[in-house]
């Protein structure tokens, strides 16, 4: 029976890997290692996993089928790694190279984010000078114009209408973006809405190649640990389907994998996936030959890692100038708007 979700982060994963491949390359018996790693660790939800784990080894379970509960808090990679690693005797290698692949992966996350806050915070600091400006600053000058008198130019009008329109209906347009954005996650929760948004994130201009070198990392990395523990690359295939995390990439792995067992060459298998670069492809088809197919993996993601790291600086070297120009596009609209009828009033007091 398997027991309650914990959502556990990925860095928490990390230090429990690799406590874990300490205490199996010690004298420590398992049931001693698990019980001070979970002493020592601050986080609850993995106390709770590990208490799970400790009450299945003193009913006698092995340590793979008391894991094997706890695949909803632990990825089902890791369950796999750790039942073939006992089953080839090198639990404490398999759990480093786990390990290895997560803290990758992990760095790989922490760049994207780095690279996306900045954009967001100007985004967000963007919206808000423009609310001030057109529900504060603008009914404010539109007072005074209207105290003064004089005609319009039909840029102010048209500035000052949306302006007040908008203070007027702030409260039902903020209820609107609000209902769409939850229909929007609700959507995203059903399958068709899941299936769309993932392959949405591969077909949007902007972000599609950005997604496809972090899913093109994610399968290498994870497939070069599994066909060095002597899974193969079929076999392989199946296990991360479900660590993709995009429904769309787990149906482009599925197919071919299929594909692979029909006799397919490796290399046009991975072509098919259109993750990678030509050069690489090719190089897949020499790694299968040489029997080097996990080294070649490796240095893929090494490849992937570093073209992704490219196109995060290249996307945030075009998003910020073309932010800041927007911003002052559009202050700069609003403040003609408002510079006009005064110096036309001027004009004709002069």
């Amino acid at each position: 029976m398997a027991a309650d979700v914990i959502k556990l982060p990925k860095e928490e994963l990390i230090i429990f890997t690799r406590q874990l491949a300490l205490v199996i390359d010690s004298d420590v018996s398992m049931f001693e290692g698990l019980t001070l790693i979970k002493d020592k660790s601050d986080h609850p939800g993995m106390k709770k996993v590990i208490e799970g784990i400790l009450s299945g080894l003193h009913k006698g379970q092995s340590f793979g089928e008391s894991i094997r509960k706890y695949e909803g808090s632990i990825p089902v990679f890791m369950t796999n790694m750790i039942n073939i690693g006992e089953q080839s005797g090198d639990l404490t290698s398999t759990l480093e190279q786990v390990a290895d692949a997560y803290e990758r992966e992990l760095e790989t996350t922490n760049k994207v984010r780095s690279a996306v806050t900045y954009p967001i915070i100007l985004s967000v600091l963007m919206l808000g000078v423009i609310l001030l400006l057109v529900l504060q600053v603008l009914p404010m000058f539109n007072e005074i114009l209207q105290s003064l008198g004089g005609d319009m130019p039909s840029l102010t009008k048209g500035i000052i209408t949306i302006s007040l329109f908008i203070g007027k209906y702030i409260w039902l347009i903020a209820l609107l973006i609000a209902a769409i954005v939850v229909a929007i996650i609700f959507y995203k929760r059903t399958e068709n809405g899941k299936a769309y948004f993932d392959k949405l994130a591969f077909t949007f201009p902007i972000i599609k190649d950005i997604n496809a070198s972090l899913a093109a990392v994610r399968f290498s990395r994870n497939l070069a640990v599994l066909i060095r523990s002597g899974i193969s690359m079929s076999i392989g295939m199946k296990m991360i389907q479900s660590i993709m995390n995009n429904s769309y990439v787990e149906q482009r792995i599925d197919k071919a994998r299929r594909s692979l067992n029909q006799g397919s060459p490796a290399d046009k298998v991975i072509e098919s996936l259109d993750l990678f670069p030509w050069v690489l492809v090719k190089l897949f088809s020499v790694a299968e030959t040489t029997g080097h197919m996990d080294t070649m993996l490796d240095k893929a993601a090494d490849v992937m890692e570093k073209e992704t790291d490219a196109r995060l600086e290249r996307l945030t070297t075009v998003i910020e100038p073309a932010l800041i120009i927007l911003l002052s596009g559009i202050i700069g609209v609003i403040l003609i708007s408002v510079i006009l009828p005064i110096i036309s009033i001027m004009n004709a007091i002069g």
